[in-house]
């Protein structure tokens, strides 16, 4: 293996000292960037540099490396490396904030290359499900997390990455007696999914209308996010099983928090209540353009199907509550 385009990117590395990367360093990265694709294994060469780097260039070779992987490299020759190094920096810098004391100049530095960092933890996290999984149930990095993101996106990113859910939905039309099944994909809370539920189904339900494409793109992370606000166009509830009849479900919470009947979240949609409540588009924020959010319809139920679903919801049949279903004359 040619070892002078790393060779020369790590000698630029331990030279860069933050800020615009000059003319030099340039030509390594892209001398390096060449090398990987002729030769892929020389990302988890350089990811093995990482921790024996100064701050500024480790951050800088630990976003290429995320830029490898965002362009089909393999997230395993730089990923454990990545998140190693992130979980190493993220309690130092946390310590100094938590001191309420002014940060040492090592600390600074960290500070200061740490938003590099984060944009790297999240590209390889976005194909680390396993990681993300154990991240998301320790308390203590998810308090740190928290505690620092207000100082830091590179710490506001990854909090979004763990807490950010994808999984099945079923989607049950109280009026019309119609069920229909539906993935959403990197979705942390219930407006944001609300958004992409109503994108999903547009003009296909009654009360239903064509999206706001303005507001769609920033949900879907292909706009970056600007000021706006979204409508429900339908009541989102969901069942309980700690309390009779449906439960609205607030938009502010998890998705996680939809309840699951036999293992699948439910929602059950009706005619909006008047004077519902708004939600602002920075409840799309902060965006992962590495993770984006998604919401796709992906088969709609049998009457036989959801009438079968609304029963195990605790609804009566549709005869036995004189309702005919959609597809009856």
């Amino acid at each position: 293996m040619n070892d002078a385009a790393l060779t020369d990117l790590l000698a630029a590395c331990r030279a860069y000292a933050g800020g615009r990367v000059d003319t030099r360093f340039n030509v390594a990265a892209q001398a390096f960037y060449a090398s990987a694709k002729a030769q892929p294994k020389i990302a988890a060469r350089a990811a093995r540099e990482l921790s024996r780097l100064p701050p500024p260039g480790a951050a800088v070779l630990a976003n290429m490396l995320g830029t490898i992987v965002e362009k089909g490299g393999a997230v395993e020759r730089s990923g454990p490396a990545v998140w190693e190094l992130y979980l190493a920096w993220l309690p130092q810098i946390h310590r100094g904030f938590a001191g309420r004391k002014e940060l040492s100049p090592r600390q600074r530095q960290l500070l200061d290359a740490f938003q590099l960092l984060g944009q790297s933890a999240v590209s390889h996290l976005s194909g680390m499900p396993q990681e993300r999984a154990l991240a998301a149930g320790n308390k203590a990095l998810m308090a740190q997390l928290v505690e620092l993101q207000d100082y830091t996106p590179g710490a506001a990113w990854v909090r979004q990455v763990l807490l950010s859910r994808s999984d099945d939905l079923l989607v049950l039309h109280l009026p019309r007696r119609q069920g229909f099944r539906l993935r959403y994909e990197n979705i942390v809370n219930c407006f944001h999914l609300f958004t992409l539920i109503q994108a999903a189904f547009g003009e296909r339900l009654p009360g239903g209308r064509a999206p706001n494409r303005f507001i769609v793109d920033m949900a879907r992370c292909v706009t970056v996010v600007e000021e706006g606000n979204d409508e429900p166009w339908w009541r989102y509830q969901t069942v309980r099983p700690d309390e009779p009849g449906l439960a609205d479900i607030s938009g502010e919470e998890s998705v996680e928090a939809i309840f699951r009947i036999d293992g699948r979240q439910i929602i059950v949609l009706s005619p909006p209540v008047e004077g519902a409540a708004l939600w602002d588009t920075s409840f799309f924020t902060p965006q992962l353009f590495a993770m984006p959010a998604n919401v796709v319809l992906e088969e709609t139920l049998t009457l036989s199907e959801a009438e079968e679903w609304f029963a195990k919801a605790g609804f009566p049949t549709a005869e036995a509550a004189g309702i005919q279903g959609a597809d009856k004359p």
